[in-house]
């Protein structure tokens, strides 16, 4: 699919942003949605990379393999003699053998890069993280319809365990190593103190080195193809469909030919970034101080606020 079709904006004002919302059955701010999944990006990548693959500058799967398992069995190591490991983070064993999955969750939460792709529920939690940095680049939204992979996971029951946030989890599907028939799945286990204040939960690619944006789209489309009752469910989230001349969501809203697909994108201009963090700020409630319930978390923040100031001054 040409990713044009799913691309609407770019957005210029806060009022855009607030129709968006409202249109994709937004009524509460503070509310996380249990159907829609949003990310943020700063920038127009027009791609959803996750942060381990962007470390390689050449794609050599069986070496980028190899780090990985020696990154998870030296974390593994190091966790389970943390001294100041904090009551709300896991216990070793929950991220022990079997539960891979849920070991880089926990990794990513200390910064590590892993082949996990972060998403919230949150539709201004994203908009935070589209408009935190870069200050003047064309950021983007992407969002889709958490529905696509409740029918994936019914197709193939395995994948249930990835979403299972108990403290005595099932094991694990094995997915690192798959790389025949490159999938993308929805990985939701709650783990972290961060993933739970920013409503988060990942997707995850059986293939160490992919873009999930391709893979989305083609799961959302194969979904279609066997199971049209899914798109009609993705389309009517939002309620009734904008009038052609009377647009619910302005330039933000997808077309009448577009929103049946469950997968979209939208384009931020740069000019609307600083007018939607005092928004979040004075209405929202969403600042750095509470998304990120951490220090590890604050000082991930500094780094970016460093970045847009250096970009913004020199």
């Amino acid at each position: 699919m040409d990713l044009s079709r799913i691309t609407t904006g770019p957005v210029k004002s806060v009022a855009e942003l607030i129709d968006l919302y409202e249109w994709l059955g937004g009524f509460d701010f503070h509310s996380p949605s249990t159907e829609w999944a949003f990310r943020g990006q700063p920038r127009d990548f027009g791609a959803l990379i996750p942060s381990f693959q962007r470390q390689f500058s050449a794609q050599s799967f069986g070496a980028a393999e190899l780090i990985e398992d020696k990154l998870i069995d030296a974390f593994r190591k190091h966790y389970s003699d943390l001294p100041d490991r904090s009551r709300d983070m896991p216990t070793p064993a929950q991220i022990g053998a079997g539960h891979d999955m849920r070991c880089l969750s926990v990794m990513q939460h200390y910064e590590i890069p892993t082949r996990l792709l972060d998403w919230t529920g949150s539709f201004w939690t994203a908009i935070y993280f589209a408009c935190a940095n870069d200050p003047g680049s064309t950021a983007e939204l992407w969002y889709y319809h958490r529905s696509i992979f409740g029918e994936q996971r019914m197709r193939d029951p395995s994948l249930q365990g990835l979403m299972d946030r108990s403290a005595e989890a099932t094991m694990e599907p094995e997915l690192r190593h798959r790389r025949a028939g490159n999938i993308v799945a929805e990985l939701d286990p709650q783990i972290s103190p961060r993933m739970r204040q920013q409503f988060a939960h990942h997707t995850v690619s059986t293939s160490v080195f992919s873009d999930h944006a391709p893979l989305l789209i083609a799961l959302a489309e194969s979904i279609a193809a066997v199971t049209p009752a899914a798109m009609t469910q993705a389309a009517a989230v939002g309620g009734s469909a904008p009038e052609p001349d009377e647009p619910a969501g302005g330039a933000a809203s997808p077309t009448e030919a577009d929103q049946s697909f469950p997968v979209q994108r939208v384009l931020i201009d740069g000019a609307c970034k600083s007018k939607a963090l005092q928004f979040l700020a004075e209405s929202v409630n969403i600042t750095a101080s509470t998304i990120f319930p951490d220090v590890v978390g604050l000082g991930r923040f500094l780094r970016w606020q460093f970045d847009s100031l250096r970009t913004m001054l020199l």
